[in-house]
């Protein structure tokens, strides 16, 4: 209940203080507005607003979040960003002429961006999730699952604005992770990439984008995500994004987990 009470407040946060001013104490900045990071943009299952259409079946993805910077600041010359984090995922399906929803999966993170040149960031964070059938899925005859993990995460992040290019690894160490086994102890790396193929103007871009994660209790078999897409941004770090995307591989829904899937989706992005 405390975690889901803790995402729950990112949640919040990040719609309560959306438009707030930039104050400034000392050295420190409240409430940044620009992100200096963007959204991982092929992750699928990263916070962000959005909804998409899958064809391997009747159903659809949507989710409701985002990222917020909190806080700017500095140790001694080395500048930081603090970031919060939250995002509830759904499958909508379509069943005997009626819809349902399918599983509900709550994320949340808090990490720390160090700026250690005007192109590299080294990340630190901790967060927590808990994924979750459906009272629909359960009345479909769907089996009951448990999912819920909290860890710790650290990597590399690489930005070349004159190349609009951005790529990424990461590390998450999963100190407590249960599922109808326990898992605590297991891994998970994810490397991505994401470069612009051709700008329309300044805010108008055609892109493609790539994320795959490893995952031990997979004995790190991956799932790939691909995607290509048309984007509206701004100088904030937020994007507005039409895409098809392309997955293969396990199954990124902690209730389906051990199950693989390839299959196309067309989707809205909105990622703040």
């Amino acid at each position: 209940m405390q975690k889901h009470i803790l995402c729950l407040f990112y949640v919040m946060c990040l719609t309560l203080i959306t438009k707030a001013e930039e104050p400034e104490i000392g050295k420190m900045k409240i409430l940044p507005k620009k992100r200096w990071i963007n959204t991982f943009t092929a992750d699928s299952r990263a916070h962000r607003l959005s909804m998409a259409k899958n064809f391997d079946q009747k159903s659809w993805n949507a989710s409701m979040g985002g990222i917020m910077p909190v806080l700017n600041f500095k140790i001694g010359s080395l500048p930081f960003q603090w970031s919060i984090a939250g995002a509830t995922y759904l499958t909508l399906q379509r069943n005997n002429g009626a819809g349902a929803v399918i599983n509900t999966d709550f994320f949340g993170d808090t990490w720390v961006d160090a700026e250690i040149s005007s192109q590299w960031f080294v990340r630190l964070g901790t967060g927590h999730s808990s994924q979750h059938l459906s009272d629909d899925a359960i009345l479909l005859g769907l089996a009951f699952s448990n999912y819920a993990k909290d860890y710790h995460f650290t990597g590399l992040i690489y930005k070349n604005e004159r190349a609009t290019l951005q790529a990424y690894g990461l590390a998450y160490y999963n100190y407590n992770f249960k599922t109808n086994t326990d898992l605590s102890g297991s891994w998970l790396f994810q490397a991505g990439i994401e470069q612009t193929l051709f700008k329309i103007n300044k805010d108008y871009s055609l892109y493609y984008a790539l994320d795959i994660k490893i995952r031990e209790e997979h004995r790190f078999e991956p799932t790939l995500n691909t995607q290509l897409g048309f984007k509206v941004n701004d100088l904030k770090g937020a994007a507005t994004r039409i895409a098809l995307d392309q997955t293969f591989g396990k199954e990124e829904r902690g209730s389906f987990m051990y199950q693989n899937r390839n299959f196309a989706r067309l989707a809205v992005y909105l990622d703040f």
